[in-house]
């Protein structure tokens, strides 16, 4: 942006401004503290041609071109309004993720399942319950690379693989994940729909719950993963698509980040961390391979 020259009234600077944005040239006025109308052009490249039209007005500013730029530029800027609202129509317009909207068929499943399941196990208190949820059994504390595999997996039981989502230790973990769950799972339901969105629940379970093994042993539970892999898919979506129409919060998405600092730094207690990561990872490559199909 560069000052291009001044004129002494304001009702002169506006006619100017005017008869530039018919050229297609942005200008702002700015008045100095002597009282002068100092007039800026936006773009550097029109700089020279605004001038150019600065000398022209200065030399016959009642001239009939000049006296006709206020009325014309008004009804411009009447017909581009009207045309962006209509544009706008067509958009898809924009949810924020901010726990409101009706949840969708599988979203509501799995609120449901977690709360169930949490029932049935007294939050891991009933061990008998809990071992059909996790996904291998074994010492707790030994990880998959100190030697531990799937032994019930390599039978046949392939659920394990996803069930642990379900499993919450404590009425808060279930809280906090159901809301989340909610909030970011049926506003993103709603816009790929029930199947798509229900493969990419399973997907980011599965990651989710495999690096966890691997990494912090078969005793683990929880929707984190899912969460984060849901907020990594919207997060990178929108940035990539904005017309995609859905939008995470600052707020919303600050906090998610806050607290997966808080919990890789060991200040919330233990947490799965491993499926924190990679359901967050595997999200937003679903979102990134989302935004570039054709």
């Amino acid at each position: 942006m560069r000052p291009i020259g001044h004129l002494p009234t304001e009702d002169q600077a506006q006619t100017l401004v005017d008869y530039l944005y018919l050229h297609d040239i942005e200008a702002q006025v700015e008045t100095n503290r002597g009282g002068e109308q100092i007039i800026w052009v936006i773009e550097e490249s029109q700089v020279d041609e605004a001038r150019g039209l600065l000398s022209r007005f200065r030399s016959m500013p009642n001239a009939e071109e000049f006296s006709e730029a206020r009325r014309a530029a008004e009804a411009r800027r009447k017909a581009e309004k009207k045309s962006e609202i209509e544009q706008n129509k067509r958009l898809p317009r924009p949810k924020t993720a901010v726990f409101r909207g009706n949840r969708g068929g599988f979203t509501l499943f799995l609120l449901l399942a977690s709360i169930l399941v949490a029932l049935l196990t007294r939050f891991g208190e009933n061990s008998a319950w809990t071992g059909w949820f996790l996904i291998a059994g074994g010492n707790p504390f030994v990880t998959a690379l100190q030697g531990v595999k799937l032994p019930e997996v390599a039978q046949g039981q392939i659920w394990r693989l996803f069930t642990p989502i379900f499993l919450h230790f404590t009425w808060w973990h279930l809280l906090f994940n159901l809301l989340w769950l909610q909030d970011l799972g049926q506003v993103l339901e709603a816009r790929i729909g029930t199947a798509r969105y229900a493969g990419a629940i399973l997907l980011m379970a599965l990651v989710s719950n495999l690096a966890q093994f691997f990494l912090g042993g078969p005793y683990f539970g929880g929707m984190s993963g899912v969460v984060y892999g849901l907020f990594g898919y919207l997060w990178v979506r929108n940035r990539l698509d904005p017309r995609f129409g859905v939008m995470i919060s600052p707020l919303a998405g600050g906090m998610l980040m806050v607290f997966l600092a808080m919990g890789m730094f060991g200040l919330v207690g233990p947490t799965a961390n491993a499926a924190h990561f990679s359901g967050l990872m595997a999200g937003a490559a679903l979102g990134w391979l989302a935004a570039h199909e054709r």
